[in-house]
Order: C-alpha cells, then structure tokens, then sequence
C-alpha cells in the first residue's frame, strides 16, 4: 500500500472512532494512533496539545496572514471532503516531511481559528445567557399551550361522544331538503323554457322586440346554466332557431321601418339589435332595404302604368309574347306611353320622396336627444370606447349613405326620362314635367346637397330639341293669327293684369320654393331674392303632403273677359259729361265757305281710355306664349338664353308686323328713327327673303313676312283710314312692350350673367322704342284724313307781294281748320265704338300738326315775291291757324311750331346775319325751302344772295 492509500485508510478509522460513542477518559492521554509501514507512533495528547498552542503563539499581524492563507474550501458550509482535497496534494513522491509541513500548517491553522472562535463565543456569551432564559420561557409557554390542547382534545372526544349521532341525522336531512329545492328550480326553469316559444312569438307579433330579445337572451342565458340536462341540450338548439327567426323578423320590421319610417319601430328596432350587439349590423341592413325598396318601388310603379295603360287600350299585359314583369327597367320604360308618362312620374317622385324623407327622418332620431350614445339597453360588455367608435361608425355611414341613396333616386328617374320621346307632348305638360324635374332636383340639393347634374343633363338636350320644335310650330301659328287678325280689341275686364292669366300665376309666388335648374358650371341662384338662405324643403312639408302633389289652383279656370260690368257695355265714351271740353269748343265751328257759325253745336266727348288695356287675341295669344315660356326659362336654366331669344321672336315678330301691316310705305331708313336698327335686324334674322334662291340653306328660325287680312280696310275714308284697327294694332303692341318691361326683374335673373348682354341690348333697342310706332303709324293717317295738295293749292293763289296789309286772314286757313274741325267730330263717332286712348289721340295729333306745319312750310316757301306786308299776311294767317287749333287739340306745345314762326320770321333778318341763321337751320329746313326764302328777300344783295345759295348747296350735299 502506499502512503496516500495509507493516510486515508486511516482518516476514515478516525471518522469512525469519532461516531462510535467513548467514555470519557480522565486523567490520561490521548493517544493518536498512526499506522506508518507497521509502526505505530504514539504521542502524548498533553504533549502535543502544549506544543500546538506555544507554537501558534502569534501576532495578530502573523495571525491574520495564517487565516488569509487559509483555502476557501475549509469555509465552505457544504459537505466538502478537506481530507480528500489535502491528499490530491501529494506528489508521487512522499516524504516525512512534507507531511509534516502539511500537518504543521494545517494545525497552526486550526489552532489560530479555533482561538478566533473562543474569543468570539466569550464577547457573545452575555447574549447568549439572555438568549438562553428566553428559550426557557418559550419553553413554559409551550408546555402550558400542550396542556390547553390536551385539555380541547378531552372535551371534543366528550363531545363527539355525546351529540354525533343526532347532529349528522339533521345535517342529513336538511342537504337532502336543499338538493330537492335546487331539482325543484331547475324544473321549473326547464318548463319555463319549454313555453318560451309561445311567449316569443306573442312578443314579435304586438312588436315588442325588445322585449322579445330580452327574453331569447335570458332564455339562453338560463339553457347555459342548465346545460348539463339532456333536455335543455335539445331546447338550446330549438332556441338559437327561434333567435335567428326572431332576427328574420326584425330585417322585415327593419324594411317597414326604411320605406316608411315610425319612430316609435325604429326605437324598439334600435333595441333590439343593441340587445343582439349587431347595432352596426342594423346600420348596413338599413342601407341594403332603402336600396331594394327604391329598386323594386321604381320598377313596380312603371311596371302599374304599363300593365294598366296596354290592358285598357286592349293589350294581353305582355310584350312579344311574354310578361312586361321580365323586362329590365330601363326596357320597361320605353313601354311607357305618352298618356301615362306623367302621372307616372308623378307617381315615381312621390315615392321617391318617401323614401328620402324616411332617410332624413331616419338621421334626426340619430341627432335629436344623443340617442345614439350609450343608453340603458346597451349590453354591458361594451365599454365607451367601444360605443364611441359605434356612434362614429353610425354617423359616418349615415353620411355617406345620402349621396349614394340620392344616386340611386336620380338613377331611376333619369332612366324612366331618358326612355321616352318627349317631343311630341303638350307644352303644358312638358312645363308640368320640368316642374316635376325642378323640384326633385330641388328636393336632392335639400337632402345632400347633390348638384344632381345626372338628371341636369338628361333633360337639357331633350328640352332644348323640344322647345325648338315648339318654337318652330308657334311662329308658324303665329303667321296664321297674323294674316287672320281682325285687329279687334278682346274685351277684357277693366282689372285685367297678365298675372291672372295661367301661364304667369307661377310668378305670384305659388312655386317660390323651389329654385330654377342651373347650369352645371353655375353656382345655383338663391331661392330668396333678398339673401336669406334657404328653406329645407323636408321640413316644409309634413309627413303626409309632398312637393308633388296637383294643387286644386292649377284646376282653376282664369276669369279675364269682360261680360258687361255693372250691366253696362264695353263703352268708354260719357256722353253726358262735357266737364273737361274747352270753352272754346263749346262755341260755333266756322262755314269752310261763308265763315257762318253752323246750326248745329257739337261737344267735346270724356273718353277714360285707362280703364280697359288694348289688346288683341293675337297679343293674349303671345302673352301666354311669353308666359310659358319665362317658366320654361325657370324650369330649366341650361337653355334660358335660347327661349330668351325664342321669346324676343314672339315680339320682334308682331313688333314688324304691325309695322309692315300700318306703317308708312316705302319710307326711308333715315326716317325711322330709332326704330329703324330693330327693323333691319328682324328683317335680316327673322324674316325669310323671297328673292333668296331656293337652293341655299334655309334657316329653321325663320318665318314668312306676314300679310294683311282681306277684311282689315285701311283705305276707306269712312273709318278714317283704319284708324281704329291702327289704334287696336298699336296700342295693343305698346300693352305687350309695356308688359315685358314689367317682366324684366323676372327674366333677367334667369339668364346667365355673360349673356345678359343681350336681354339689356333687347330691351334698350327695340323694347323701349316701341312707342315710336305710334308716330309712324299714325302719321300715314295724318298724311291722308287732310287734303294738303289742295289747300297748298290754295296758297299758291295767295299773294305775299301786297303793299297793303289786311286784317282778314286768308280762305285757306278756313278750309284747312274746316277739315280739322271735321276730323275731330268723325275721331269722336269713332271713339264711341272703338276706344282710343289719350296716348293714341295724342299722337295722332302731333303727327297731324306736323304734317301740316310742313305742308304750311312747304305753302310759305312756294311764294315767288314777298313783301314785308305779305310777310305780315303769313303771320296773321299762321297766328289764327294756331289760335283755333289749341282749341281742337290738348297737345302741348304743338310740334314745329318754332319752325313755321322762325321760317316766318327769317324774312326780316339783316344781311350780315343770314349767312349764321343758315348755317344753324340746314337741318331744319330742305334746301328748297331754304332758297325760297332767300330769294323772296329783296334787301339782300346779288353777292350775298350767291354766297348764302353755294352754302345751301352744300348742304344740301352733306344731309
């Protein structure tokens, strides 16, 4: 064996001697023994315990150094095998020494350790003691509380012994009563179940959906619970389908609800599918029937119109063999026909009203009281976040579901426009279409603010082709009425106004509401004029009433025609009042030859020309026509300018016919006046030219000129020379200028801003100028009821080179005061059968005093010698003309009257200032007239006589 297998045989001889129990040995050695190759080394204990300790006698520097070198693993608290560890130490080769090293360092370690832990135990020793007594009292204290314990255990045996038996019979009763009790609720909740059914179906069918849920749910609540019951297994399944019947019914309340809303259903419905946790659910489902209902609602109505409409005109209700129902919608409108096209429309947009109104009524139960935040009935898992995010999600999809809902409507009516020709329908029913079209549109501005430029669109074209064709058809008329006229006055009723007609009471505010149809690239015009916004039209109208509903007032019938007011005729003459005739009336009228006062006394007739208007049947006819056609012009924006300019036809037409018809013929451009830029310009646009070839391209807005009844006389003496029919033509197209000029706040707002150019250029050259036809017209009159060649005649017989003047005036004056005198008893007949206004009285007037101071002029200028005293024979002549003319007439101051006295007058100038008086009256007078006069003045001489002629040639010339 060798010396590491020795050491360990004899470290574990030690460890056994160290667990074997010894008796104490007193007063003797402790022998070690070490077996080292069959020696035995025996060394006193005394010995070697005195030698440790003198030889661990160190300083506390040399004793920290020992403990410092002392090795980790001798502090380790774990079972660590030390021997083990100092014998891997060992070389191969061993010697006594060092093992003897070894033994010495490991002693003096110990030595100073166990020195260390002495004195350690001894400072602890006080605590120790204290420690110690209190471990005994812990002692006690436990030995007490075991005796406590001991004394419980013989009291509970004493007990068990006494009261076990009776206390487990009773515990055992009562658990069984409990567990009876629980079978009996489940029972009883089972059977409760069982009826759920009846009291479900109950529930949905009063509409109680709430409650209806409520129940489902706390039926599956409770089947839950009892799941462990074969039945209630079974009646789990039956419940869930009785759940999605349940909610089958609620879609179908659900589509009630969307085609005609009830607030009361939605509320319950609202609930309902809180309860279900589907309220977003609710939402979509909403949007799907209001897009079925408008779908299936549009389809079904026209699919009545077409059934009803082909069975009544003797059809079998099917097209090529088979059903219209199979049709597609967009080929069952083109089966449509005109007859029923527009009740059907009607029909239609009422529907579609419905609908939009359920929608709108739909977003205020959203908005009012914040019903669409958390309530009472919102299940309890959702939290606010979660119904915050339901509110946004609700309100959002109502957003948007507008303009898609409006997409839809505009669809369907767009379809149903779009399939039938709308040419050949009535004016008025075309307007009731449009009317119809405007207030749709006017209902989607309303509901979402939509431009709705898909139905703008559809019906522009068609209107624009239609009212061309149209306009086409009532000029053509227009020509008929205007050859056929009669040029009587319609007898009217002293109140009329254009506003009671039909076609204008739309201005009398019935269709305020609703705006017109603007053009898509314009903002729309308010529909107040004074800048207030607009009014909703959802909240106009009740739940019961539409937009589209006939009002009775279109059925009413216009009472416009006079039948005899108070009794009395259409007669505007007073015969009995003679209040207003000049007193110089009221005297003889002077003999044409003796200059005798006559037997018989005439007086002046009262003639209240304002009461009744003139108007023909023609202009009614074109009242009517501008009428219906400024709706046309509201209705429909897009083609405003073109009835616009449709419109100045129906008045540029009669405005040239009543000239052509009663103006003076073959009259210079130059003598037209201002109207002679609205003549030409009809005459080159609307007006066919006969000497074009028949081969250029005719233009469709044209007409034929127009000619004058056969029955119209203008050249009979007797009437004066048409006057009346001339009266009846002229005023009644002063009444129609009069009329557009009051309808121009109407129009002008209808017309785009860029064109209304032409509107002001229409009405400042041709409107307000109407008014000068009176002149011409009746000038031609004027020209003929006095016979001026022969008292021109007359005045050529007259000498003006008398050196004597006489205070008798000249025959002449007589004759020609004689004929006035006589044309103003026969304007008087006249007036008792026709009327004629004071405008017309004054007008003819004036054109008969100018007439005549020319033809005076043209009488004065024709004298070859004058005298100053046949100067003054002119004078008196033209002063007694005068005098006794303001007695026939009331017209103030009479027209060129300055030209007659100045031309009179002229005669006297002094040479040096002739030449200025000619040069300012070439346009006043004609260079005849002008070289008369010169050459009547004998105190002028032959140089300035020549100058003053070669200025008037010039004159001449220029003008």
């Amino acid at each position: 064996m060798d010396i590491k297998g020795k050491f360990k045989s004899f470290i574990d001889k030690q460890k056994i001697s160290l667990k074997a129990p010894t008796s104490p040995v007193q007063n003797a050695d402790f022998v070690t023994l070490d077996d080292f190759e069959g020696r035995t080394a025996v060394t006193p204990q005394v010995f070697r315990k005195g030698s440790a300790l003198n030889e661990h006698m160190l300083t506390p520097e040399a004793e920290q150094a020992v403990i410092d070198s002392i090795e980790k693993i001798y502090f380790e608290s774990e079972n660590v095998e030390v021997s083990e560890h100092e014998l891997q130490k060992f070389p191969e080769v061993i010697d006594i020494h060092f093992i003897n090293g070894t033994r010495s360092r490991l002693r003096k370690q110990q030595a100073i350790v166990s020195r260390r832990v002495s004195d350690l135990i001894m400072q602890k020793q006080g605590m120790c003691s204290e420690e110690m007594e209190r471990v005994t009292e812990l002692q006690k204290e436990i030995i007490k509380e075991v005796g406590l314990c001991v004394e419980g255990r013989k009291k509970l045996a004493l007990g068990r012994s006494q009261f076990t038996s009776a206390s487990l019979g009773i515990l055992a009763n009562y658990s069984k009563r409990q567990k009876i009790a629980s079978v009996i609720r489940s029972l009883r909740m089972i059977r409760t179940l069982q009826m759920t059914d009846v009291q479900l179906q109950s529930l949905l069918k009063a509409e109680d959906y709430p409650g209806a849920i409520q129940l489902l749910l706390e039926c599956q609540k409770a089947a839950a619970t009892f799941k462990h019951f074969t039945c209630i297994s079974e009646l789990s399944t039956k419940l869930q389908d009785t759940l999605e019947g349940a909610e089958e019914q609620l879609d179908v309340a659900l589509a009630k609800v969307a085609s005609n809303f009830n607030s009361g259903n939605y509320e319950k419905l609202q609930t309902a599918y809180g309860l279900l946790g589907k309220t977003q659910t609710l939402m979509d489902q909403l949007h799907m029937h209001l897009t079925s209902h408008i779908h299936n609602s549009a389809f079904t109505i026209v699919l009545g119109y077409v059934e009803l409409y082909n069975t009544a005109n003797g059809g079998n209700g099917s097209v090529g063999g088979s059903s219209y129902s199979k049709l597609q919608y967009s080929e069952l409108c083109k089966n449509v026909n005109e007859e029923s096209f527009l009740p059907c429309l009607l029909d239609l947009s009422r529907c579609m009203w419905n609908v939009l109104r359920s929608y709108k009524s739909i977003i205020a139960w959203h908005e009012s009281d914040k019903r669409s935040l958390p309530r009472a009935d919102t299940p309890e898992h959702c939290n606010d976040s979660e119904m915050e995010n339901h509110c946004r999600y609700t309100k959002q999809k109502l957003e948007h579901g507008l303009y898609r809902i409006w997409q839809d409507v505009q669809a369907k009516v767009r379809t149903f426009i779009l399939a039938s020709d709308l040419s050949h329908f009535k004016f008025d029913d075309f307007l009731r279409i449009l009317d119809v079209i405007n207030k749709l549109i006017d209902v989607g501005e309303s509901f979402c603010g939509s431009r709705s430029e898909t139905l703008r669109e559809s019906i522009k074209k068609q209107s624009l082709n239609y009212f061309r064709n149209h306009h086409r058809a009532r000029m053509e008329e227009l020509h008929m009425f205007l050859e056929n006229e009669g040029w009587e006055p319609c007898p009217v009723k002293s109140t009329f106004s254009i506003y009671q007609l039909m076609e204008f009471r739309f201005l009398r505010g019935r269709d305020g509401v609703f705006n017109k149809i603007a053009t898509p690239n314009s903002s729309p015009i308010k529909r107040l004029g004074n800048g207030t916004e607009k009014i909703d039209i959802f909240e106009v109208y009740g739940e019961e009433s539409s937009p589209f509903e006939i009002t009775s007032e279109e059925a009413m019938e216009e009472d416009i025609m006079a039948n005899g007011d108070a009794g009395r005729p259409l007669n505007l003459i007073d015969e009995d009042s003679d209040d207003d005739v000049p007193d110089e009336l009221k005297g003889d009228f002077v003999d044409e030859q003796t200059g005798e006062p006559p037997q018989q006394q005439h007086q002046k007739r009262k003639i209240d020309h304002s009461k009744v208007p003139i108007v023909t049947n023609t202009a009614l006819t074109i009242l009517r026509l501008i009428g219906k056609y400024i709706q046309m012009m509201r209705l429909l924006q897009p083609i405003a300018f073109d009835v616009m300019i449709s419109l100045s036809h129906l008045f540029d037409y009669y405005l040239y016919s009543v000239f052509t018809f009663f103006g003076p013929s073959g009259v210079q451009e130059q003598e037209l006046g201002h109207l002679r830029s609205p003549l030409k310009r009809i005459q080159d646009t609307l007006i066919i030219n006969l000497e074009d070839s028949p081969d250029e391209p005719q233009d469709h807005e044209k007409v034929q000129s127009p000619s004058l009844s056969p029955v119209v006389d203008t050249t009979s003496a007797e009437s004066i020379y048409g006057l009346p029919v001339r009266v009846v033509a002229v005023e009644s197209l002063i009444f129609l200028a009069h009329q557009l000029e009051a309808l121009l706040p109407h129009i002008e707002p209808l017309i785009p801003q860029q064109r209304r150019t032409f509107l002001h250029q229409f009405y400042s050259a041709t409107v307000k100028v109407t008014a000068e036809i009176r002149y011409h017209v009746y000038s031609t009159v004027a020209a003929q009821v006095i016979d001026y060649d022969a008292i021109q005649n007359r005045m050529t017989s007259v000498r003006w080179d008398i050196n004597d003047l006489m205070s008798q005036h000249s025959q002449y004056v007589d004759v020609l005061l004689r004929q006035l005198q006589v044309l103003s008893m026969r304007l008087e007949e006249v007036s008792r059968v026709s009327p004629i206004p004071s405008e017309a009285y004054k007008a003819l007037w004036e054109c008969i005093v100018k007439k005549t101071n020319q033809m005076l002029l043209e009488g004065f200028a024709g004298a070859r010698r004058c005298t100053n005293e046949g100067r003054s024979l002119m004078q008196l002549d033209y002063q007694q003309f005068l005098m006794k003319l303001e007695c026939l007439t009331s017209v103030r101051p009479l027209p060129d009257r300055h030209l007659v006295e100045t031309y009179i007058k002229a005669y006297y100038l002094p040479e040096g200032a002739l030449e200025d008086w000619i040069q300012q009256n070439l346009s006043d007078y004609t260079p005849r007239q002008l070289t008369a006069l010169v050459a009547t003045m004998t105190h002028i001489s032959k140089r300035t006589r020549q100058k003053v002629g070669a200025l008037i040639e010039d004159g001449g010339k220029k003008l």
